[in-house]
């Protein structure tokens, strides 16, 4: 049995590129041993985006390392468990963000949209009363609200990489964004599309026959169901639901059953529709999510922030190799 084994370092920046080579850097790898026993390794003064790690093997609990990078000018990331095995280098994808970076949407442009995410365009152009208001409103939308249309373009993205039972997924139901008809640029727009667009969550119409086939979802084990709620901040819902996939940045699929409206899709059908508001948590579990998201952001009177999302659900992304990338198609730039 061999006494060590190696981890293959991949650091990739806010545009989900490999980082720069001017870029210094420093990793850390803690083995998974009691707090008496563990042994935090240190690799200093690093270049270049891929590093070769070697730690110790135990062949036991003690292989499960946790992994925490700096990097001049951008925020310390980490990740854990980090599984390392004496059958060869295992990888490890990190997404670092900058310091103070925003979204940047040059990948986002409406053209872009509506050519890449066909559907997404589609939920906007459902509230608009003529494609060109919906090609004029959006891009006044992620100028005006950045962290809004961010929110927005990480649930879309990740609900286009579920499939739930029926074949479909999500996105491929009617859905209406609900945003507001008139001026974007009226103070009375903005104020309404504020309560249906949030950095955290949007609110909006989907298609009913999504709900049976959620429910379907969830008792095949893809989703767990949420108890009570309006307890975890969803107030008005009826029932809720949580992906399982992955350990960080599920979405979660809450029904507000009654909250309900008929509209006419593209073909002029009549479709009946249920309120429905996704969001994404840091966390997979009820404990940690209470703990560590829901307590704090109630104290601080923060929300959950979109670019973190964004770089846990890229970082999750990178673990399940059948899965595309996660490309929201905006980036997080300085």
């Amino acid at each position: 049995m061999p006494d060590n084994a190696n981890i293959i370092l991949n650091v990739y920046d806010g545009k989900r590129q490999l980082l720069n080579q001017a870029v210094r850097w420093s990793a850390q790898a803690i083995d998974g041993r009691g707090l008496n026993e563990r042994k935090t390794l240190l690799f200093p003064n690093l270049k270049g985006g891929s590093q070769l790690l070697n730690v110790p093997f135990f062949d036991n609990f003690g292989d499960n390392y946790t992994v925490i990078v700096t990097a001049d000018g951008y925020e310390t990331g980490a990740w854990r468990p980090v599984t390392v095995s004496d059958r060869g280098a295992v990888t490890m994808d990190l997404l670092l963000l900058p310091n103070q970076g925003a979204p940047h949407f040059a990948g986002a442009t409406w053209d872009q949209l509506s050519r890449l995410r066909p559907n997404v365009a589609r939920m906007i152009r459902a509230c608009c009363p003529a494609p060109e208001a919906a090609a004029a409103m959006y891009p006044i939308a992620y100028e005006s609200h950045p962290a809004s249309i961010a929110c927005f373009l990480n649930l879309v993205t990740a609900m286009a990489d579920m499939q739930l039972p029926s074949g479909k997924n999500p996105l491929d139901y009617y859905w209406n964004v609900g945003w507001p008809q008139g001026d974007p640029t009226t103070a009375e727009w903005i104020q309404q599309f504020d309560s249906v667009m949030k950095q955290d969550r949007f609110f909006c119409y989907v298609d009913q026959a999504i709900l049976a086939d959620v429910q379907a979802a969830n008792k095949l084990g893809a989703f767990s169901k949420e108890p009570d709620p309006e307890k975890w901040g969803h107030t008005g819902a009826t029932e809720s639901y949580k992906q399982t996939q992955f350990d960080v940045a599920n979405v979660q699929l809450t029904f507000h059953g009654r909250d309900t409206a008929t509209f006419q899709d593209e073909n002029h059908n009549l479709v009946q529709c249920v309120k429905i508001e996704p969001d994404i948590d840091y966390y997979k579990d009820l404990g940690a999510h209470g703990l560590l998201e829901v307590i704090p952001n109630t104290i601080t009177h923060g929300l959950t922030d979109p670019k973190v999302v964004y770089s846990l659900r890229w970082i999750a992304g990178e673990r399940e190799p059948h899965l595309p990338e996660f490309n929201p198609l905006y980036t997080v730039e300085a």
